[in-house]
C-alpha cells in the first residue's frame, strides 16, 4: 500500500489530515526523547559545572604560584620554585580530575553497553 493511499484511507477513516498527523507524531517523539536523554542531559551539565570549578581552581593556584614566585624573585636573587613543589600544590587538583575522567569513562561504558 503507497503511502498516499494510507493517508487516503485514514482521512477518511479518522477525519485527520496528514499534517496534523505528522504534527502529533513530531510532538510525541520529542516529549519521547527529551523524557529519555533529560538524565543524560542533567549529568553532563554536572559534570561540566565540576570541570568548570577545577578550571577555575586551577586558574586560581596558577595566580597563587605566580605571585608567591615574584615576591621570592624579589627577596632572594635569583632562586627559582622547584618542579617538587608544584607537584605538591597540584596533587588534589590531580586527583579531581582523575575522579572526573572516571566517572566520564564509566558513563560511557553504560551507554555503549544500553545500545
Amino acid at each position: 500500500m503507497g503511502m498516499e493511499k494510507f493517508y487516503r484511507t485514514v482521512r477518511r477513516k479518522f477525519g485527520l489530515n496528514k499534517d496534523q498527523m505528522k504534527n502529533e507524531l513530531k510532538e510525541e517523539v520529542t516529549h519521547e526523547l527529551r523524557a529519555e536523554f533529560e538524565e543524560e542531559i542533567s549529568y553532563i551539565e554536572a559534570e561540566m559545572k565540576e570541570y568548570e570549578q577545577l578550571v577555575a581552581e586551577v586558574n586560581h593556584l596558577l595566580s597563587v604560584m605566580r605571585k608567591q614566585r615574584i615576591q621570592e624573585g624579589s627577596s632572594s636573587s635569583g632562586r627559582q620554585i622547584k618542579m617538587d613543589d608544584v607537584g605538591d600544590d597540584m596533587a588534589p587538583l590531580k586527583s579531581k580530575l582523575q575522579e572526573l575522567e572516571k566517572s566520564m569513562e564509566d558513563r560511557m561504558e553504560r551507554q555503549k553497553a544500553l545500545q
